[in-house]
């Protein structure tokens, strides 16, 4: 008895598991791009006459009716969807408010509802090539001292600076324990990659000896902090005292 019930009570937990799993299932996707939501297949021994598609909590979207085809309904996503036979659902022409729950169910005959499917997509834009930009600090000509900085004008971005590769090997001996290598120790390149889960982006900043910073394109600048500033001016005025 106590063995029977163990097992009915673990075969609850399974089932519940799987729920919890299916209703946290999540899609991502990219501004201009396609999704495809893919239920599971029905269970062939109900006789099923429809499938539903919803959006949030109310906004339906279509319709597959068995034997007479689908129904697209007035909306944001009238244009966009294509329902296929197993009940897949393709959106296309994704914008970033498309982010919503979706969730569907299947209707037999007497209208009694069955097996729910839900998945949360969230649309993100492409990102742009970042903007990056070195701000010097101080003037010691012998030791560079400097704040290498990277962004974007977008939310749940994730950001890596990647150094550069000091020394290149360009081929070994492992009979004499030799070890050949090319640098480079007056140029180097410093690389930012912007993310999201769906698209990525680099933009370079490069060093050269001892603390001079350019950019790869005009759309990266660089800056230097106020002391340098003040040093210039305190130039330029010397300059035009003299003349």
């Amino acid at each position: 008895m106590a063995i029977g019930l163990a097992a009915e009570l673990l075969f609850i937990f399974f089932i519940l598991q799987a729920r919890v799993q299916a209703d946290n299932l999540q899609a991502v996707g990219v501004v201009g791009g396609v999704v495809y939501f893919r239920p599971p297949l029905p269970n062939l021994t109900t006789a099923y006459h429809q499938s539903h598609w919803y959006c949030g909590s109310s906004l339906k979207i279509a319709i597959h009716e068995y034997g007479k085809g689908v129904r697209y309904l007035d909306g944001p996503f009238k244009d966009r969807l294509e329902l296929f036979p197993n009940n897949t659902l393709k959106i296309s022409s994704l914008q970033k408010n498309d982010s919503n729950n979706f969730w569907m169910y299947l209707q037999d005959v007497a209208g009694k509802e069955y097996d729910d499917y839900s998945v949360y997509l969230k649309v993100y834009d492409v990102v742009p090539k970042p903007t990056v930009r070195a701000i010097v600090n101080g003037d010691n000509p012998e030791h560079c001292d400097v704040t290498l900085e990277c962004w974007v004008q977008l939310e749940d971005v994730t950001y890596e600076w990647m150094p550069p590769i000091r020394v290149m090997p360009v081929g070994s001996n492992s009979t004499n324990s030799t070890l050949p290598l090319s640098f480079n120790p007056s140029l180097e390149t410093y690389t930012c990659r912007a993310s999201n889960p769906v698209s990525s982006s680099s933009a370079r900043l490069i060093r050269r000896h001892p603390c001079s910073w350019t950019a790869e394109s005009s759309a990266v600048s660089t800056a230097t902090k106020t002391s340098m500033l003040m040093l210039l001016g305190h130039l330029l005025l010397l300059f035009f005292a003299l003349h």
